[in-house]
Protein backbone atom coordinates (compact mmCIF):
# COMPACT_ATOMS: atom_id res chain seq x y z
CA UNK A 1 0.00 0.00 0.00
CA UNK A 2 1.44 3.57 -0.80
CA UNK A 3 1.05 6.16 2.01
CA UNK A 4 1.19 9.88 1.44
CA UNK A 5 4.00 11.24 3.96
CA UNK A 6 5.18 14.54 2.75
CA UNK A 7 6.90 17.27 4.37
CA UNK A 8 7.80 21.13 3.94
CA UNK A 9 9.01 23.06 6.77
CA UNK A 10 11.14 26.43 6.63
CA UNK A 11 13.40 27.98 9.37
CA UNK A 12 16.65 28.38 10.06
CA UNK A 13 19.84 25.41 10.85
CA UNK A 14 20.54 24.31 14.04
CA UNK A 15 23.76 22.29 14.17
CA UNK A 16 23.36 19.05 16.44
CA UNK A 17 25.96 16.75 17.66
CA UNK A 18 27.24 14.29 15.47
CA UNK A 19 26.49 10.71 15.76
CA UNK A 20 28.54 8.12 16.43
CA UNK A 21 28.10 5.50 12.96
CA UNK A 22 28.34 9.28 10.68
CA UNK A 23 25.32 7.62 8.52
CA UNK A 24 23.17 10.67 8.66
CA UNK A 25 23.80 14.41 9.40
CA UNK A 26 21.87 15.17 12.24
CA UNK A 27 20.22 19.09 12.43
CA UNK A 28 17.05 20.86 13.52
CA UNK A 29 15.28 23.34 11.53
CA UNK A 30 14.55 26.41 14.30
CA UNK A 31 11.04 27.39 12.99
CA UNK A 32 9.61 30.61 14.61
CA UNK A 33 6.16 32.05 13.82
CA UNK A 34 3.88 34.41 15.99
CA UNK A 35 1.75 32.58 18.71
CA UNK A 36 -1.79 32.59 20.49
CA UNK A 37 -0.71 34.38 23.26
CA UNK A 38 1.55 37.28 20.73
CA UNK A 39 4.44 35.81 21.76
CA UNK A 40 6.90 34.00 19.41
CA UNK A 41 7.07 30.03 19.63
CA UNK A 42 10.44 28.35 18.76
CA UNK A 43 10.11 24.85 17.34
CA UNK A 44 13.34 22.97 16.91
CA UNK A 45 12.28 20.37 14.16
CA UNK A 46 14.97 17.41 14.00
CA UNK A 47 15.92 16.50 10.79
CA UNK A 48 18.44 14.15 9.47
CA UNK A 49 20.14 13.78 6.22
CA UNK A 50 21.15 10.26 4.79
CA UNK A 51 22.43 11.35 1.30
CA UNK A 52 26.34 12.13 0.87
CA UNK A 53 25.37 15.12 -1.26
CA UNK A 54 23.06 16.41 1.24
CA UNK A 55 25.56 15.80 4.12
CA UNK A 56 28.21 17.93 2.40
CA UNK A 57 25.51 20.71 1.83
CA UNK A 58 24.54 21.22 5.20
CA UNK A 59 27.73 20.97 6.77
CA UNK A 60 28.98 23.44 4.58
CA UNK A 61 25.86 25.72 6.29
CA UNK A 62 26.82 28.43 8.52
CA UNK A 63 24.35 28.00 12.16
CA UNK A 64 21.08 30.32 11.21
CA UNK A 65 21.40 29.75 7.73
CA UNK A 66 17.78 29.98 6.07
CA UNK A 67 16.87 27.17 4.65
CA UNK A 68 13.91 25.45 3.07
CA UNK A 69 13.88 21.39 3.47
CA UNK A 70 11.60 18.73 2.19
CA UNK A 71 11.37 15.20 2.96
CA UNK A 72 9.18 12.42 4.70
CA UNK A 73 8.31 11.93 8.68
CA UNK A 74 9.95 8.52 10.03
CA UNK A 75 10.52 7.03 13.57
CA UNK A 76 13.59 6.31 15.12
CA UNK A 77 14.02 2.37 14.90
CA UNK A 78 16.07 2.12 18.65
CA UNK A 79 13.80 5.63 20.32
CA UNK A 80 10.87 5.70 18.47
CA UNK A 81 11.53 9.09 18.13
CA UNK A 82 10.07 11.78 15.17
CA UNK A 83 12.46 12.61 12.77
CA UNK A 84 12.10 14.59 9.45
CA UNK A 85 14.16 12.41 6.44
CA UNK A 86 15.75 15.00 4.47
CA UNK A 87 15.12 14.67 0.66
CA UNK A 88 16.01 18.03 -0.66
CA UNK A 89 17.71 21.65 0.82
CA UNK A 90 16.89 24.96 -0.34
CA UNK A 91 19.13 27.92 0.98
CA UNK A 92 16.56 30.61 1.19
CA UNK A 93 17.36 34.93 1.88
CA UNK A 94 17.02 36.29 4.88
CA UNK A 95 13.64 37.65 4.09
CA UNK A 96 11.99 34.29 3.61
CA UNK A 97 8.38 32.85 4.23
CA UNK A 98 7.81 30.67 6.73
CA UNK A 99 6.38 26.96 5.54
CA UNK A 100 4.90 24.26 7.79
CA UNK A 101 3.24 21.49 5.92
CA UNK A 102 3.09 17.95 6.80
CA UNK A 103 0.48 15.85 4.97
CA UNK A 104 0.39 11.82 6.15
CA UNK A 105 -2.05 8.57 5.58
CA UNK A 106 -1.95 5.48 6.87
CA UNK A 107 -3.72 3.17 9.64
CA UNK A 108 -4.92 4.77 13.01
CA UNK A 109 -2.53 3.01 15.98
CA UNK A 110 -4.70 4.37 19.61
CA UNK A 111 -2.43 5.41 22.19
CA UNK A 112 -2.70 3.55 25.07
CA UNK A 113 -0.26 5.46 27.16
CA UNK A 114 -0.87 9.29 27.96
CA UNK A 115 -3.99 8.86 24.87
CA UNK A 116 -4.43 12.95 26.10
CA UNK A 117 -2.65 15.42 27.63
CA UNK A 118 -2.84 19.41 28.10
CA UNK A 119 -0.79 22.39 27.01
CA UNK A 120 -0.32 25.86 27.33
CA UNK A 121 -2.98 26.43 24.24
CA UNK A 122 -5.60 23.57 25.36
CA UNK A 123 -6.38 20.03 25.52
CA UNK A 124 -5.14 17.19 23.10
CA UNK A 125 -5.83 13.39 22.03
CA UNK A 126 -2.87 11.68 20.54
CA UNK A 127 -3.10 8.54 18.61
CA UNK A 128 -0.32 7.76 16.05
CA UNK A 129 -0.64 7.14 11.84
CA UNK A 130 0.95 3.38 11.19
CA UNK A 131 2.32 3.29 7.71
CA UNK A 132 4.44 0.20 5.81
CA UNK A 133 4.10 -3.57 7.55
CA UNK A 134 5.94 -5.87 8.98
CA UNK A 135 6.62 -7.93 5.85
CA UNK A 136 8.08 -4.51 4.05
CA UNK A 137 10.78 -4.11 6.16
CA UNK A 138 9.06 -1.77 9.41
CA UNK A 139 6.81 0.01 10.64
CA UNK A 140 6.84 3.71 11.51
CA UNK A 141 4.75 5.36 14.29
CA UNK A 142 4.11 8.98 13.36
CA UNK A 143 2.95 10.88 16.50
CA UNK A 144 -0.19 13.34 16.01
CA UNK A 145 -1.99 15.48 18.47
CA UNK A 146 -5.30 16.66 18.26
CA UNK A 147 -6.15 19.71 20.16
CA UNK A 148 -9.53 20.90 17.43
CA UNK A 149 -12.69 19.93 19.54
CA UNK A 150 -14.37 18.48 15.95
CA UNK A 151 -11.44 16.89 15.34
CA UNK A 152 -11.21 15.01 18.40
CA UNK A 153 -14.78 13.82 17.99
CA UNK A 154 -13.95 12.58 14.37
CA UNK A 155 -10.89 10.56 15.79
CA UNK A 156 -13.12 9.04 18.68
CA UNK A 157 -15.12 7.29 16.02
CA UNK A 158 -12.08 6.22 14.41
CA UNK A 159 -10.39 2.10 15.62
CA UNK A 160 -6.98 0.73 15.50
CA UNK A 161 -6.52 -0.25 11.88
CA UNK A 162 -8.97 2.02 10.29
CA UNK A 163 -7.50 4.28 7.16
CA UNK A 164 -6.85 7.95 8.08
CA UNK A 165 -5.72 10.71 6.51
CA UNK A 166 -4.89 13.84 8.06
CA UNK A 167 -3.25 17.43 6.91
CA UNK A 168 -1.09 19.24 9.50
CA UNK A 169 1.96 20.88 10.90
CA UNK A 170 4.72 19.41 12.48
CA UNK A 171 5.96 21.03 15.95
CA UNK A 172 8.47 20.34 18.86
CA UNK A 173 6.68 19.69 22.37
CA UNK A 174 7.64 23.00 24.15
CA UNK A 175 8.30 20.79 27.59
CA UNK A 176 10.29 17.74 26.42
CA UNK A 177 11.46 19.04 22.80
CA UNK A 178 9.83 16.04 21.23
CA UNK A 179 8.47 16.22 17.57
CA UNK A 180 4.88 15.59 16.80
CA UNK A 181 2.12 16.55 14.57
CA UNK A 182 -0.39 19.10 15.33
CA UNK A 183 -3.38 18.08 13.45
CA UNK A 184 -5.57 20.40 11.28
CA UNK A 185 -7.06 18.32 9.11
CA UNK A 186 -8.63 14.48 9.11
CA UNK A 187 -10.32 12.58 6.81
Amino acid sequence: MNYENSVTVSGLVHHLSRNKNDSYFPFSIRHENLWTDGTTRKDFLTARAFSKELCEKLKALNENTPVKVTGVLKSSKGSGELYLAVDEVEVLDEKFELENSVRLSGNVHLVKAQAEGETGTGKYMRFAIRQGDENSGGRDFIVVRVYDEELRKILAEKNSDDPVKIKGTLRSSRGSGVNYVRCSEIE
